[in-house]
């Protein structure tokens, strides 16, 4: 059997990069069931891709890659409410994800919705800090995220700034 991709690397920074979309395609392309099996910390700020870029890191997670990620970045990358219903699947299933990083990503409630809508016992098992300051959520989608977090949600901590009314 090959060895998976990237078998000892524990931490990732590729923040700045300007990756965009065909960046991170090329990157996740490589990334088969059990590869980066050591993983733990994924920050991918500030590189200019939108919601293809984030398909793809969902193709990889949905493939098994990337199995202890403790802790995804994602800051200042207009994903977008299409990028986060991409990911909300697979990263509800990352049985070690604790921080998700969301700042700035143009999120709006609808994502929000993806985010938290029917989530099961066993989704966002480990998640303690959530952080979605900077996106275009309105008082409902706080609202939403707050009621799942009180019906027993996981999440310990979560940043939000709301949008301040002109």
């Amino acid at each position: 059997a090959c060895m998976p991709a990237l078998p000892r690397l524990e931490i990732l920074d590729l923040g700045k990069n300007s990756l965009g979309n065909a960046g991170m395609q090329a990157l996740c392309e490589g990334l088969g069931r059990g590869s980066a099996p050591a993983l733990c910390v994924l920050a991918l700020g500030f590189n200019d891709f939108g919601p293809v870029g984030a398909e793809a890191l969902a193709a990889a997670l949905r493939g098994g890659a990337m199995p202890k990620l403790e802790r995804l970045i994602l800051q200042g990358n207009p994903i977008g409410n299409q990028g986060v219903a991409a990911l909300a699947a697979p990263l509800r299933k990352l049985p070690s994800l604790k921080a998700l990083g969301l700042v700035g990503c143009e999120i709006g409630d609808e994502g929000v919705a993806s985010l938290v809508d029917n989530m099961g016992k066993d989704d966002f098992k480990a998640l303690k800090l959530l952080w979605m300051n900077n996106n275009k959520i309105t008082d409902a989608g706080v609202a939403k995220l707050l009621a799942a977090l009180d019906a027993g949600g996981p999440v310990s901590y979560t940043h939000l700034t709301l949008p301040t009314s002109d």
